[in-house]
């Protein structure tokens, strides 16, 4: 697999055309939906933690807030409708004068705009945030399918993964290491907790390893 991002063939952000094998990243990705999927057999509630944090750790106080401040702006939208029908009576039969009419009408109706306004706000950001809790319930979905298949197929992959990063290579050698990272559908990349000396191996082919460390690197390093 060859780098789409570089320079001279697409005018991309990348300076090498720099590239991996296709069993290797094949190797990497099953390491790690086995690791995601033994994480949600195990622990699911450190995953289930993971993800809120991830989306926004005061998702649920903002979500009450808006919904407070949506049912607000309803009842006060219902008022002012109240009271402009009203004024209307009270013109019609003389009780307020035409001045006085006009004066508070344009004061209601400027104030019914502005309720529209904020009330289609809100539930734009209540629907947002509820699309972010089906992602999440999506995302947990696809990751019990790893659980329960023998093997990873190549719709369920397409399923769970959006995109995969795959960085230069660093050092020479032995020592040559290069950074993978997996973007999920629905909630991006995910960081599970991680022991030091976490390290995985898996054949790609006859005396070919893929050696796997589960850790982010610092985001300075860039493709």
């Amino acid at each position: 697999m060859v780098c789409f991002n570089y320079t001279k063939d697409t005018r991309g952000d990348c300076t090498t055309r720099h590239y991996i094998r296709a069993d290797a990243i094949e190797a990497i990705v099953i390491l790690e939906l086995k690791h995601l999927a033994s994480y949600l057999k195990n622990d699911e509630e450190i995953l289930a933690d993971i993800l809120e944090k991830k989306t926004n750790k005061d998702f649920h106080e903002q979500q009450r807030f808006i919904e407070s401040e949506l049912q607000n702006a309803i009842s006060r939208q219902q008022s002012v409708n109240t009271l402009y029908e009203k004024l209307y009576e009270d013109n019609a039969v003389g009780k307020v004068t035409d001045e006085w009419f006009m004066h508070m009408a344009h004061k209601y109706e400027t104030e019914r705009v502005a309720l529209k306004s904020k009330i289609a706000d809100y539930r734009t950001k209540l629907a947002t945030m509820n699309t972010v809790q089906q992602s999440r319930d999506m995302f947990l979905k696809a990751v019990r399918k790893v659980i329960e298949m023998e093997s990873l197929t190549a719709p369920l992959v397409r399923e769970l993964i959006d995109h995969i990063d795959v960085y230069e290579t660093q050092g020479k050698g032995k020592n040559k290491t290069q950074r993978v990272v997996i973007r999920y559908r629905f909630v991006g990349y995910i960081e599970l907790p991680t022991k030091e000396d976490d390290f995985y191996k898996s054949d790609t082919r006859q005396g070919v390893q893929v050696s796997y460390i589960p850790r982010a690197l610092p985001e300075s390093i860039t493709a």
